[in-house]
């Protein structure tokens, strides 16, 4: 689950995230490319709540200035992969950058063990039947607490399954939900959701067309393409990426994930 620096600035990412979403919602082929080396890990502030669980808040230099900026200004919660952890998705999603730009907050939460309880996946947190639900809660009203408005949760993998685990079981929380190479596993959402789900055609580690039980994982994987049915009333607007495995995009892969994400939750908007 390897994935891209975020590097320290926008660059040409920030003058297409408005493209990129156009693109993703139009549906489009992804080229296969060649991962980028391991980034240097991010840095961040270890934010431990009440619970004993933790979250790694990105917080600009902007806001470090004059914390009053993020007052009523949407934040993102992104959710790592199974077996990696908040500083291999900061790292690999590059979306510190764009928080650095547009003077918002980033929230990484850990999961136990490396592992989020979206349901039926995955990890030592289905084992423990850890409550990951309520954990997202406790961050969500910590950032809430920090003046955040509007939340956007983006997860890959595991973290994908969890946000929209998550966001199924309290839609009054979440404005707008991002998925890549993850699947829904649990019965049914309950929702309303607004949802943007990317999803590799040469996925093996989840599917895309889904698998009664993966070996992998000890689960039961949804097919994608049957995810709607089972969240009735909500948007979830679903994009195979042709040729695409199981890991985030890359520079030089026609669909940057980050900056589509970023711009389907609206981020650089005021409010």
């Amino acid at each position: 689950m390897s994935g891209r620096s975020g590097g320290t600035h926008a660059g040409p990412r920030a003058v297409v995230a408005a493209a990129a979403l156009a693109v993703l919602l139009a549906g489009t082929a992804v080229a296969t490319a060649t991962p980028a080396p391991e980034p240097p890990a991010p840095t961040g502030e270890r934010v431990v709540l009440d619970s004993g669980r933790s979250y790694v808040l990105h917080v600009p230099a902007q806001v470090r200035d004059d914390p009053e900026v993020v007052t009523g200004r949407p934040v993102m919660v992104v959710l790592h992969g199974l077996r990696t952890g908040p500083a291999d998705a900061a790292a690999s999603t590059g979306f510190d950058a764009l928080a650095d730009r547009d003077g918002v907050l980033v929230a990484y939460p850990s999961g136990i063990k490396r592992s989020f309880n979206a349901g039926l996946c995955c990890g030592e947190a289905v084992v423990q039947e850890v409550d990951d639900v309520a954990f997202l809660e406790d961050v969500v009203a910590d950032l809430r607490a920090r003046g955040a408005g509007r939340v956007a949760v983006v997860g890959f993998s595991n973290g994908g399954m969890m946000a929209y685990r998550f966001a199924c079981a309290r839609p009054e929380l979440v404005d707008s939900v991002g998925v890549l190479s993850g699947t829904l596993e649990v019965p049914r959402c309950e929702g309303p959701i607004r949802a943007l789900h990317l999803h590799g055609t040469r996925d093996t580690a989840v599917p895309f067309e889904g698998t009664p039980w993966s070996q992998r994982l000890s689960a039961y994987l949804r097919p994608v393409p049957t995810i709607a049915e089972a969240a009735p009333g909500s948007s979830i607007v679903v994009r195979p990426l042709e040729g695409f495995p199981h890991r985030w995009t890359v520079p030089g892969d026609a669909v940057d994930a980050t900056a589509g994400f970023w711009a389907f939750a609206r981020m650089s908007e005021r409010t």
